[in-house]
Order: structure tokens, then sequence, then C-alpha cells
């Protein structure tokens, strides 16, 4: 009996699970593949279809006559609207029409330098069609540009041109700027916004001639959103606008130039105390050093060392350990230095710990401290108070004619100790630039408000306008510290910081800001006022300044004295104080 064994041949679980894989590896990349196909399938037959649209209606447009073609309530004005949607293939576009003059070069072009060899800048027009149109989950769009040119020599028949220029916080041409120039008393109506140049103008050629066209100007360029201005109508409340609405005549060019500049943050914050304080390293001798090589003191000032005539070409000292307690922040060093030709010095800054080595505090932590500082006025500011409550001053003095060596007087480290801040006080501020004058000739300011601080005494004025601003708090307190300056001037483009000391009101006062000639704030600086009866000392603050009040009246008898080492003096007689006085005083070296 034979007996015949059969097998059947299969597939493993695993090989099942692999084949499955690879099967559905090669149909997802097909899937996609097909998917792909379709999109571009689809958008090339939208592109089509909006190309198709787009050539209709600028034949259409070729077809009317010369002084038709512009857009409803634009410049020029014309029969065809600026916007509209149509429909193909089951498709609807976005249209968006454009149409301009074109100032050709051929015959010169009417700039801010050059002129149009006849005078019309508007030789003939130019017309884009813009269409746009969802798919997917983005948005295409494809545009039309022609030439319209009329069939006879140009002419400013009827029109005249509106040129605006646009000028940035520096007074320099800003391209990009957005301009909107608009008419509701002409018919059609006049509503037309466009771009400044590169130039920063905008030609608006072709204008209907007529009275009260109005212009706002902003711009957004490149994430920074600018100030707004323009022109303003004539109200009951601002009878006498500072720019009124202008007229466009025909045959002729009325220019007007506005300012913008960059918006940004205005931080302010209210102390009601403030402690500060300083340490002076005055080089009598050494022995208050804590370690130096080849610097020896002459006459009260650190120098190089010198042996028979000839000094060290270069030699270092540091200053004790500075330690102040409490500490809030760094402010400011302050060097009295004299520095003869082919001589120099180098300010770093340094912690140790007991008798150990001097370690420099890396620029993370001090930007350009590696390098060093050669200047007399160095911001710390910037160094974090908890992470270095200790700092030592390292200079190097250095000199390439051995004759002669640099010589420090003295060195001031400044910083505050304590603030207690001035809460819920409310402020009017007031800016410079003015909208217009009122009935009585008063001015009528662009910025005129009022902010109230928070519970820790701050207040954040966002997307600020660059301007000179007056700040007055409503409780009839003085001002006895601005930092960094008050008035205060606010900066295009850069946020900036205010903080004020308020102290309770006097009927007469003087507050006395000291800069060198770069406008930098001198701390330290020796103030004296005196007259007859009345002689009082005040040094100035991190700041800059020092404040006088309390038996201080008013008249023009007072002399005002500053005095700073490495400056020189400043004397001012007679000096008058009339209410709460303020006197800016700029000492050189």
């Amino acid at each position: 009996m034979h007996i015949r064994h059969t097998q059947q041949a299969g597939f493993s679980f695993v090989e099942i699970i692999v084949v499955s894989a690879i099967s559905a590896m090669i149909f997802g990349a097909l899937f996609s593949s097909f998917q792909f196909t379709l999109a571009l399938i689809s958008d090339s037959r939208a592109k089509l279809s909006a190309l198709s649209v787009a050539n209709d209606r600028m034949e259409y447009f070729r077809s009317l006559p010369y002084d038709d073609v512009g857009t409803i309530s634009g410049i020029p004005p014309g029969t065809i609207a600026q916007n509209g949607t149509s429909t193909l293939n089951g498709i609807e576009f976005t249209e968006r029409v454009l149409v301009e003059y074109v100032d050709d070069p051929a015959d010169g072009q009417d700039t801010a330098t050059t002129s149009d060899s006849n005078s019309i800048p508007s030789d003939y027009k130019k017309i884009k069609v813009e269409y746009t149109w969802n798919i997917g989950n983005g948005t295409s769009s494809i545009a039309l540009i022609s030439n319209i040119v009329p069939r006879s020599i140009e002419t400013t028949a009827g029109g005249g041109t509106a040129r605006i220029n646009v000028i940035d916080s520096n007074s320099m041409l800003l391209p990009g700027a957005t301009v909107r120039l608009f008419n509701d008393s002409t018919t059609p109506t006049i509503d037309v916004t466009r771009l400044t140049d590169a130039s920063g103008a905008v030609l608006f050629s072709g204008a209907p001639a007529g009275s009260n066209y109005e212009v706002i100007v902003t711009a957004n360029i490149a994430g920074n959103q600018y100030s707004t201005t323009g022109t303003y109508q004539a109200t009951a409340s601002n009878p006498s606008p500072s720019v009124a609405p202008f007229a466009v005549l025909e045959a002729d060019v009325s220019t007007l130039t506005f300012q913008i500049g960059k918006l940004s943050d205005l931080d302010i914050s209210t102390f009601s105390a403030l402690s500060e304080g300083s340490i002076l390293e005055e080089f009598t001798d050494l022995l208050a050093a804590a370690s130096s090589t080849d610097v020896e003191v002459v006459s009260g000032e650190a120098v190089l060392e010198n042996t028979a005539g000839v000094y060290k070409t270069s030699g270092i000292v540091y200053t004790e350990i500075i330690t102040p307690s409490p500490l809030a922040q760094w402010e400011m060093v302050r060097i009295a230095a004299t520095v003869p030709v082919n001589t120099d010095y180098t300010v770093r800054f340094y912690t140790r710990v007991g008798t150990g080595p001097f370690a420099l505090i890396p620029d993370a932590e001090l930007s350009g401290n590696s390098v060093g500082f050669s200047d007399t006025l160095i911001d710390i500011s910037g160094l974090d108070a908890v992470g270095y409550p200790s700092i030592t001053v390292g200079i190097t003095l250095e000199t390439s004619n051995t004759a002669q060596s640099p010589a420090i007087d003295e060195i001031a480290v400044f910083y505050t100790q304590s603030r207690t801040p001035g809460t819920s006080i409310t402020y009017d501020i007031t800016g410079t630039k003015t909208i217009g004058t009122n009935s009585s000739g008063s001015p009528i300011f662009k910025y005129d408000t009022s902010f109230t601080t928070d519970g820790v005494g701050e207040h954040t004025l966002a997307d600020f306008e660059f301007d000179q601003y007056l700040i007055e708090n409503q409780a009839g307190l003085d001002i006895a510290s601005a930092c960094s300056a008050y008035p205060y001037a606010h900066q295009a483009g850069v946020d900036g910081e205010l903080s004020l000391t308020l102290v309770s009101g006097a009927d007469n006062t003087a507050r006395v800001h000291v800069v060198d000639a770069l406008g930098r704030t001198i701390p330290g600086a020796e103030v004296t006022l005196s007259r007859s009866g009345y002689s009082q000392t005040r040094n100035t603050n991190v700041c800059g300044q020092a404040f006088f009040t309390g038996g201080v009246l008013e008249g023009s008898g007072y002399t005002l004295d500053v005095a700073v080492a490495g400056y020189a003096n400043q004397s001012l007689s007679p000096f008058d104080v009339n209410g709460d006085t303020f006197q800016l005083v700029t000492l050189s070296i």
C-alpha cells in the first residue's frame, strides 16, 4: 500500500505583514502622486481660466475711450470699478484694477530735482488688472499690465497733479509709505491709496481740478508700523488746522510733504523715594588699591612707574573690592584722566574672592568688557546686581612714548541702593506736535492724554510716536529727578524708559541737568546754587541731575556753579528761578 504525502506551501504571518507594509507604501506613494497630479491639473486649469478672464477684461479696457480709462473714485477717474468679482469654470476670481498716469522719462520727469519738459507729467496711462482666487489651502494670483496711450498729444485738460512727499524721523525720503488721497466733494468722489516710490514720493497725476483734497499718510515697512499724519478738516474744536485740505489746480502741481516715524513703546516708572550711592577712588596713594603692577602715585594721580625719566610701557591698578549694601542696580562709572598723545588707558571689570585671582566679567554679562573701555563715562547698568554683588575696577595704563604717561585722577562708581515706587499716580502727557489752534489761538496738540501708574508705579505707552513730551502729575508733586531726561524726547523706533522721582511740591524749585558735549549725563558733579542769604550744594545723581527745593525763592540774583574732576567748571550768573525751573549745563573736557 502506497501512501502519498502532500505538502501545502503558504505565507507565514510575518511574511503577510511585510508584504502588506510594502503594498501600503507603494499604493500610498501612488495615491500621493495621484493627488499631486490632480492638484497640479486643478491649479493649471484655474490659472488658464484666470488668464482668460484677464485677457478679456484687458481687451475691454483697451476698447474704452481714453478719457474713460480710469477707476471709479480713483485718479485718473473713469468708468472702471476698482474691485469686483468674475466667475469662470466654477471658480470665483477677485478682481482689482489700478490705473495711474505715467510720467515718461523721454520728455523729462517731474521730481524734486528735475522737471517735465512740457510741465505735463501725465504722459499716458498704465492699467494693471489683478485676479486672485482660493485653491486648496492657499491663494493664487495673476496680473496683466498694459499702457494706454492717447490718440493725440498729452494734455492737462480738466486735471492737475498732487505730489505727496514722505520723509522719516531723520528727514530722509521714505519709500514704501502708504498715501491715501481722497476728496468727497468731487463728482465722482476720489479715494486712491498708493505707495511712495524710491524717491519717497507719490504722484497723483490727472487728479480732477478741485478743492478739499485730503491726505492720510502712514507706513508699515518690514513689520515696522509708523505714525500717522495728514490733513485735518476745520471743525468746531479745531477751527484752524495746521495742515488743511488743499486744492488741485488744472495744469498745476500741488506739493505737500509729511513726516512720519516708526512707533515704539515708552515704559514709565514713578518713585516716591530713591536711594543712590557711590564709591570714589582718589589716588592720594595706592594703599586703598587691591593690587597694582608698574603703577605709582604722583601728585594725587596714578601713573606708570618712572625710572630716571623713563616710564614703563604698561601697568595696571585694581581698585578695592566694591560691595554696596544694599544694592538694587549698578549704574555708571566716571573716570577723570589726563591722556597725552601716544598714551591711553583701558578699563575692565573683575570679580575677586578674598585674596584670590581677579576674574574678568565675561562679555555675556557686560558687553565689551573683554576689550575694555577707554571713555570717561562707562554704563554698567546692564550688569546683573544679583549675580555680581561685588566688582573690582581694573585700569590698564599704556604708553608708546616712554617720556609720557596717562594719569588717572579719580574713579567714581555709582549705583542704586533702593527704590520706593510711587503707585497710582495720574499724569497728563502732552507732545509738541500740533494739529491746529482753537478759537482763542491756543495750540491743539496731536498727543494730549492722561494715564495712571499701576500698583508698582509703572505704566507703558505702547506704539508711541516720536516727539518731545511734557509729563505732569495731577497731584501737584515736583519732579526731583527724571531719567533719562525731562522734558522727554522719544526716538522713533526705539523703546524708551523714563523714571520719575517725585517729591512734595514747592512754589519755586531748580533742577539742574549736567551733561557732557555728547549729551551724556555726568553723575557726581558738584552743583552749587547761591545768592545772598542762601547757598546749597548738591551732587548730581546717576542721571546727572541735582534738585534744589525748600528755601528757594523766586528771583534773578542766583549764581549756579558746576564742577567735577576731568571737566572744565561752569558758572551761570545771574541765574533766574521762577517756579519749577530747569537748567541744562554742558561741560567740556
